[in-house]
């Protein structure tokens, strides 16, 4: 006579057949995601938009809050998408610790669990996942997918990974595709620095430490009001909106140094 254990558990034909379900319903929200990311960059119009659906997807595989996903050009590594505390689009960020490992040593992906990560911003660094998959196309790393947890949860099912990899090397061809007229795009700016004055460019050197008009002015031994009419012509000659976006230009240019 079975006992109210035996009668409780699961039969064997039922756990197999959940067991079954569970891998088929991963297989299909994996093979999804490549799918919408192979269609979201085949589409001819916007990039960025393209990028940030694709991050957010990547996002969903692993239940994780926050991600931007980095690629190599020649002044360093630049911000291409992003979702939460994390570095805005287009800044540059420098390549050292864990993105270091990655893009040097490895083609596989790292993960990480409870440490500081260098890609959140703000006074709270520590994550509780950080998995950062490798842009890899032609044995080169040209980039990094990021994808961050404050909170503390399991580490990704390895066919997650794989699956990610397949979507890094996406995304790092589609990359390298448009890098070159990126660059000329980027070459037309660099032309634009030549319009600021030599005050002018200082004063935007300064922009990226989010410094006030006060602070810069005691830096530079000018006037408070003499570096509020020099960020107004900066954003004027440069076509910027705001004093963020002129932040993120100024280091995009390496001029935070």
């Amino acid at each position: 006579m079975k006992t109210p254990a035996d009668q409780s558990d699961t039969p064997p034909n039922a756990r197999t057949a959940r067991v079954q379900y569970r891998h088929a319903e991963g297989s299909a929200t994996r093979l999804r995601l490549l799918a919408d990311a192979g269609g979201a960059l085949a589409v001819d119009g916007n990039q960025a938009a393209a990028l940030a659906i694709i991050l957010g997807k990547a996002l969903e595989l692993l239940s994780v809050e926050d991600g931007v996903l980095l690629f190599m050009k020649d002044d360093g590594l630049h911000v291409y998408a992003g979702r939460g505390p994390v570095p805005p689009v287009g800044a540059r960020l420098a390549v050292n610790g864990a993105l270091r490992t990655l893009l040097q040593n490895r083609q596989l992906p790292l993960v990480r669990q409870d440490v500081q990560s260098s890609l959140r911003i703000g006074r709270e660094k520590t994550v509780g996942l950080e998995v950062l998959i490798p842009l890899c196309f032609g044995g080169k790393n040209v980039g990094a997918l990021a994808l961050i947890s404050a909170r503390q949860v399991p580490s990704p099912h390895a066919d997650d990974l794989a699956t990610l990899q397949v979507l890094g090397t996406m995304l790092a061809m589609a990359l390298l595709v448009t890098s070159k007229p990126a660059a000329r795009i980027a070459g037309n700016k660099a032309a634009e620095l030549k319009t600021l004055t030599a005050r002018e460019l200082q004063v935007f050197s300064l922009m990226p430490r989010g410094m006030t008009n006060a602070a810069m002015a005691e830096q530079l031994g000018i006037a408070t009001g003499t570096v509020k009419i020099h960020v107004e012509r900066i954003l004027h000659k440069l076509d910027l909106r705001d004093r963020t976006q002129a932040a993120v230009c100024a280091a995009d240019y390496g001029l935070d140094a």
